[in-house]
């Protein structure tokens, strides 16, 4: 039983190395006056605001402030800061 098991892993083993080893087939260049295949139409951009950056700003007392899109993707202010 081990000795059909092990022959069985060789072989998937074998086969899937000679799947590695083959090049991959570049792709077809388009062909003037062919239409390009189909393609999904890309997603939606966003109806308000803007996506801002991760940042964070450390304030002087200590806490964190992040950007705002409303603003600008501007940092918001920090507590005590007047807002500008």
């Amino acid at each position: 039983m081990k000795a059909l098991l092990g022959a069985v892993l060789l072989l998937t083993l074998t086969a899937c190395n000679s799947m590695m080893d083959s090049p991959a087939k570049p792709a077809s260049k388009a062909t003037p006056g062919m239409p390009l295949p189909y393609a999904p139409p890309p997603p939606p951009l966003p109806e308000e605001g803007v996506d801002c950056s991760a940042a964070v700003r450390r304030c002087g007392d200590g806490s964190f402030v992040s950007r705002n899109s409303a603003r600008g993707c501007e940092f918001d202010p920090c507590p005590g800061e007047p807002n500008k």
